[in-house]
């Protein structure tokens, strides 16, 4: 099924790049922290017989275009409250929520923010503090674009992937795209990140699932163990890395399907 593409312009100044495929129930997608949304693109033809579902590149990063004032002091809430008129462009009154790292971050913003446009919240190895092995990505801020874009690649694809030729297969616009959007990452929303504690009052009001992956080193993501434990909520573990959405597309789209019955 071909997804319907359209560029979106919501009151803020943001152009989005807006993927829609399917019919049923909403689900959201959102990227991580790529920004480009065609990392879900085999995960979204698995799901488009039972889903309308809705992904986007993030403001600023590879087709969707914003102004300054967008990327200014980037945080998971702004994001979220970015997404929210998109949401009321595309006549979203709620939808079921999935997103790996930051994406999770994002939709943990709107699961707390906005309730009431939020199903259920599906997240994968969300970044609680820098994790241990990583802090080298927080002092890229002033290094040379050519450096950041090169261990950006590798950690991209060799650390958070297992199946590097599943993501090599996402193509040279793909990652021709991603060189920018590193830069991106790195400058404008790394440092932003605040690593709050999870209230379970506050995360619990819908239903939320998370996952860890079988195949990660556990050092960085053991806290997403303990604070589930700690909020009340189940966790569980996927056969792969940080992106499931790339390496094992079916068996994904086979957990969110089963996560949204």
């Amino acid at each position: 099924m071909m997804a319907r593409i359209s560029q979106v312009e919501t009151g803020d100044g943001i152009s989005w790049h807006v993927e829609q495929s399917g019919s049923g129930p909403h689900l959201m997608l959102i990227p991580s922290g790529e920004g480009d949304c065609s990392s879900h693109d085999k995960v979204v033809a698995f799901l488009s017989t039972t889903f309308t579902i809705t992904t986007f590149d993030l403001p600023g990063f590879s087709r969707s275009i914003a102004p300054p004032s967008a990327m200014e002091n980037v945080t998971p809430l702004v994001i979220a409250k970015q997404i929210i008129p998109l949401m009321d462009r595309l006549e979203i009154p709620s939808a079921s929520i999935y997103g790996s790292s930051s994406g999770g971050l994002i939709g943990r913003a709107l699961l707390v923010h906005y309730p009431q446009r939020v199903e259920r919240l599906m997240i994968h190895e969300v970044p609680l503090s820098i994790p241990p092995g990583f802090e080298i990505i927080t002092q890229l801020v002033e290094t040379d674009v050519r450096q950041v874009i090169a261990i950006c690649q590798n950690i991209f694809s060799n650390v958070m992937n297992e199946n590097q030729e599943a993501w090599e297969a996402l193509g040279p616009e793909y990652h021709k795209r991603l060189e920018k959007n590193y830069v991106t990452w790195i400058r404008k929303y790394v440092e932003s990140l605040p690593f709050t504690e999870w209230n379970k009052d506050e995360i619990m009001s819908k239903p939320v699932f998370w996952t860890v992956g079988a195949l990660s080193t556990m050092g960085p993501w053991f806290d997403n163990v303990v604070t589930a434990c700690e909020a009340g909520i189940t966790i569980g573990m996927l056969p792969c890395r940080h992106f499931p959405q790339v390496s094992i597309p079916e068996k994904m789209a086979e957990y969110i399907r089963g996560c949204c019955q």
